[in-house]
C-alpha cells in the first residue's frame, strides 16, 4: 500500500511541474506578444493601439542609442504621450519589416526583463539592427513596458557585444 502511495504523490508532483512548464512557457509567450505587438502599433502609428503597451507613470524610461547619439527620456508625458501629435502629423504607416530574435527573458510574478536582437529591413531591402532590452511590470494582470532601450548598430557588425567595454 505504501508503495502505491509513494507512486501517486511521485506522479502528482511531476504533473505539477509539467503544469509550471507550461505556465512559464506562455509567460514568455505573453511577454513577446507584447513587444511585438508595440512595434506593429507604432509602426501602423495607431496611437491608442501603441499607449495600452505602456505603463503611464512618470517613471518610464526610453533609451535611443543610434550612430547619431543617444536619446533618453523619463515620464510617459516625455517618453510616449508626446508621440499622440507626431503619429497625427505623420500618419504613414511604416512599410519596413522587423524580426526579432535571440530572446533572453527573466520575469518574476508582476516583473520582467526581456532582452532581443531587432533586425529591420526596408523595402529596398537595406537592414539596420538594434540590441534592445525592455522591462515590463504588471498591472491588473497585463504586462506594461517601463523601461526600452534600444542600441542600434550596423548589419556589418552582426556579433557586435554591446556589453563589452574598452
Amino acid at each position: 500500500m505504501k508503495r502505491y502511495i509513494v507512486v501517486l504523490l511521485v506522479f502528482v508532483f511531476l504533473s505539477c511541474q509539467q503544469e509550471s512548464v507550461e505556465q512559464a512557457e506562455a509567460t514568455k509567450e505573453a511577454i513577446k506578444a507584447v513587444v511585438t505587438g508595440e512595434t506593429y502599433a507604432y509602426m501602423e502609428k495607431d496611437y491608442e493601439k501603441w499607449a495600452s503597451y505602456w505603463s503611464h507613470s512618470n517613471k518610464v524610461l526610453r533609451l535611443d542609442v543610434t550612430a547619431a547619439g543617444f536619446s533618453q527620456t523619463r515620464g510617459w508625458d516625455k517618453s510616449g504621450g508626446n508621440l499622440e501629435n507626431f503619429f497625427k502629423e505623420n500618419p504613414q504607416p511604416i512599410t519596413a519589416t522587423f524580426l526579432n530574435s535571440k530572446y533572453l527573458i527573466f520575469y518574476d510574478t508582476n516583473l520582467a526583463w526581456v532582452a532581443f536582437d531587432q533586425t529591420w529591413t526596408t523595402e529596398e531591402g537595406e537592414d539596420s539592427l538594434a540590441k534592445a532590452t525592455i522591462t515590463l511590470v504588471k498591472k491588473e494582470k497585463a504586462w506594461k513596458i517601463v523601461s526600452y532601450t534600444a542600441i542600434q548598430y550596423e548589419a556589418e557588425d552582426g556579433n557586435v557585444d554591446t556589453l563589452a567595454r574598452e
